[in-house]
Formats: C-alpha cells, sequence, structure tokens
C-alpha cells in the first residue's frame, strides 16, 4: 500500500511509537489524523511534522476508553475525510506490577484502554474502513500477547485478548476487503518501561520507537497478518516461562 494522500489514524500518537510512528509515516505524505488524551503533547508533535514535512496533520483529544469520546472522533473523522485507508491502534499502557499488587480500578483501566480502547476504535470507523479500497487496521499489541510472565499478567491478558480479537476480526472483515495485522514488539524505550515495582530490573534490552515505527511501516506496506519483533526474543520469553 502506496501512503501518498491515504487517510491514517493514529491513536496515542502524542509520544513514545505513536508519536515515532506519526513522524516517520509522515514523510510518505498521507492525510494524518492523531489521537491522543494529552492536547499540548500532540499540539508539539503536529508542529514538528509541519516543520519537517510542510503537511500539518489534523489532530484529535479523545480518550479512547471513553465509547463518547470515540464516538466523536470518528464523527469528526467522517466529516473531514469521509474514510480512513488505515486505523492504528496504539493507545496503551502497562504497569508491571503483580497483579496482588494491582487494584480493581488499575485492572478495569488496563483493559479500558489496551482491549476495549482498540474495540471502540475499530467499531466506530469500520464503516469510514469499509469505504476504502484497501483499508487496513493495524493493532499494537506485544510480545506478551502470546507469552505472560510474573508481573505483567494483567498488561499480558490485555494484550492476550487484543491478539484474539485480531484473529477472528481478520476472519470477519475478509469479504470486505479490510484487512487486520498484529504487530507486537518487544520492550522499547519509552516512558512505558516506567511503570514497574520499586526494585523491579527494566528489560536490559529494549528496541528504539522509531525501529518499530519502521516495522510498523513494513506491515502497512505488506498488509502483513502479523510481526513480532525483535523474534528471537518471543522465543526466549515462551524459554523463560516453561521454567516458572
Amino acid at each position: 500500500m502506496e501512503l501518498s494522500n491515504r487517510v491514517v489514524v493514529i491513536t496515542g500518537a502524542s509520544k513514545g511509537l505513536g508519536r515515532a510512528t506519526a513522524l516517520r509515516l509522515s514523510r510518505k505524505t498521507p492525510h494524518l489524523i492523531l489521537i491522543a488524551r494529552d492536547i499540548s503533547m500532540l499540539r508539539q508533535v503536529q508542529a514538528e511534522i509541519a516543520e519537517t514535512t510542510g503537511h500539518e496533520p489534523v489532530i484529535v483529544q479523545c480518550d479512547v476508553s471513553s465509547e463518547s469520546e470515540v464516538e466523536r472522533m470518528a464523527a469528526l473523522v467522517e466529516a473531514k475525510y469521509s474514510r480512513v485507508d488505515v486505523l492504528i491502534n496504539n493507545a496503551g499502557f502497562g504497569t508491571y506490577r503483580v497483579s496482588e499488587n494491582l487494584s480493581n480500578e488499575e485492572m478495569r483501566r488496563h483493559f479500558e484502554v489496551n482491549f476495549f480502547g482498540a474495540y471502540y476504535c475499530i467499531k466506530a470507523l469500520l464503516p469510514l474502513l469499509k469505504q476504502s479500497e484497501a483499508g487496513y487496521v493495524l493493532n499494537v499489541g506485544s510480545l506478551f500477547s502470546r507469552v505472560a510472565l510474573a508481573e505483567n499478567s494483567v498488561y499480558a491478558a490485555t494484550k492476550f485478548a487484543l491478539a484474539g480479537f485480531s484473529e477472528g476480526l481478520r476472519c470477519e472483515l475478509k469479504s470486505s476487503g479490510v484487512g487486520v495485522g498484529l504487530f507486537m514488539p518487544g520492550p522499547m524505550n519509552t516512558s512505558f518501561q516506567d511503570g514497574r515495582d520499586e526494585g523491579a530490573i527494566r528489560s536490559p534490552i529494549a528496541m528504539e520507537p522509531e525501529q518499530a515505527a519502521a516495522a510498523i511501516e513494513k506491515m502497512i506496506a505488506g498488509r502483513k497478518k502479523s510481526l513480532a519483533r525483535p523474534a528471537w526474543m518471543l522465543t526466549a520469553l515462551r524459554l523463560k516461562q516453561s521454567f516458572a
């Protein structure tokens, strides 16, 4: 898929992987729509893209865990472009603590953002994706979409759910021509790694968000079904789990 003049929606676009993906894809001159809760950080990304490309992306303040806010966002997208070619469900967060130390509210918040947020966005934007001749949904999961370890059981549960939904949705939408992909990155050098119990060890091996953004670009170009990066780490995590 060539991205020039394509309508691309990215959630969680104000920082980390979402920001890196927006900056990378902006070089291909798509019509970017950047979504996040923090409007001031979105404006910074908007200004950076405008300065480097001469094209100013649309920004929309939206909490993807809110059905009403997602519906409002979808209405704005429809009014502006009447179609969506690519939806990147990147918004998410994780708290690396054993489930015993997570409150029920924290547990629910994980699911509200990481799973229901993606679900709400897909449901709201699916009619616009079907207006594209090559609609594509890319859900950002994690290596923990396939394996869970101590301290990330709840986070992994949300990503397992997203992985299962992605696989089933791909089958559901096959006849419509809308593709569905699942990107499963390993640890990244972002603020995401800060949500750990005191004394917990940060991953000694982590990708830069720009590396993950490059993988996302390749997935979109090839409308890939799934991709794990780095692939060897998934094997290593499964081996580690087998001794747990």
